[in-house]
């Protein structure tokens, strides 16, 4: 007889929260969310993907076993200091696994640690690398650390694949920020060079020096720079996050404190209202390089 499989709460199931809870649903998880106060777009992708309205955090707690914290940064303290006030509140006679998923430095995953009850919580430092689940056809990879980082070894080859990298928290935040600041830092910087190109007339020419000698990074820009506003609301703040954890080793954080800014006007366009779902699938490069120009205008 198979043991039972966990109970797994998702909060958030945005962009990439439904993602996971649809491929753990697709390997035999119950999963479950809290949607008061979302907006009606989380509720939708909840909805489509199956996973299990409990309409507030205390009926959440009572039936998981373990908390997946996937939001954007900015709110994941909060979000941990939520869900502990509402154990303390209901006196769970459960410890529940509380891993924080979000790009966050090391010494926030402390913090958030720090936040919550051990009487109620094992916490576990988490980090996303890859797409959502549902894209990566089960190769998305979630890196963690910490004491009872094994408790997750169950999840591993049901929609992710589990990298247990040590019992330190904020090693596995650590590995979300130095991808990131490669990545997204990059996709910052791609966006910040086309659009000076462009401002200072040189976009044409500057195309045509990369079709001949770096084909590859113009194929980056064409590929990413219309897309960074649908996610820039969220990549400021892992931006500031990445910033705060280059300063805390001695590293210049100001790479990416730029990259924020640039996330901070992409937001700023008229391409961050639409989603994932609805965005214009053939907006030119020239044509999201053209909003960058026009938003950096009114930058303050």
């Amino acid at each position: 007889m198979k043991p039972l499989l966990p109970n797994i709460g998702i909060l958030m199931p945005g962009d990439m929260g439904h993602g996971c809870g649809k491929a753990l649903l697709d390997n035999g998880f119950n999963v479950f969310t809290c949607l008061s106060n979302r907006s009606e777009r989380t509720k939708l992708l909840a909805k489509k993907s199956g996973i299990y309205d409990t309409d507030n955090i205390t009926n959440l707690l009572n039936e998981v076993d373990i908390i997946l914290s996937i939001l954007p940064p900015e709110f994941a303290i909060s979000q941990a200091r939520i869900v502990n006030e509402a154990s303390v509140k209901s006196n769970i006679d459960k410890v529940i696994t509380y891993v924080d998923c979000n790009a966050v430095s090391p010494n926030t995953s402390i913090k958030i640690g720090n936040t919550l009850s051990q009487k109620h919580f094992n916490f576990v430092d988490g980090g996303i690398i890859g797409l959502n689940p549902l894209i990566e056809n089960g190769q998305t990879r979630l890196y963690l650390s910490g004491q009872d980082a094994e408790k997750l070894k169950v999840m591993d080859g049901k929609g992710f694949v589990i990298k247990n990298i040590g019992t330190e928290i904020g090693k596995a935040s650590a590995m979300k920020m130095v991808y990131a600041s490669a990545t997204k830092g990059t996709f910052a910087l791609h966006a910040a060079v086309i659009t000076a190109s462009r401002k200072l007339n040189l976009f044409n020419e500057y195309i045509d020096e990369l079709k001949y000698s770096k084909p590859n990074i113009l194929e980056a820009m064409e590929n990413m720079v219309p897309k960074i506003p649908l996610d820039a609301d969220r990549w400021e703040g892992e931006m500031i996050e990445i910033a705060n954890t280059y300063e805390e080793i001695n590293l210049t954080p100001k790479f990416h404190q730029g990259a924020a800014d640039i996330m901070n006007l992409a937001n700023k366009t008229p391409i961050a209202i639409e989603t994932r779902e609805n965005f214009d699938k053939s907006r030119s490069l020239l044509e999201a390089v053209d909003m960058l120009v026009e938003a950096s205008k009114n930058k303050t």
